[in-house]
């Protein structure tokens, strides 16, 4: 998840970007690369909070088999 999150993320930066200089320079853009951005921004978001979630529980289950010895 979180690669895909890093992918999205250069890719709708790369595609935003396009569109700012093609804005820029007079021609129509579409900023549909915003949304790769928001996408990649979520997934990367949501893999640092699994990563979290799964060291707390991991830290809880060793504090629980250590008061059981």
């Amino acid at each position: 998840m979180k690669i895909a999150g890093i992918i999205l993320l250069i890719l709708g930066i790369l595609s935003t970007l396009g569109a700012i200089i093609g804005a820029a320079k007079g021609h129509s853009a579409s900023f549909g690369g915003l949304a790769f951005v928001v996408l990649g921004a979520f997934l990367l978001s949501r893999a640092n909070k699994k990563k979290e979630e799964e060291e707390k529980k991991r830290k809880w289950a060793e504090g629980n088999s250590n008061e059981t010895e």
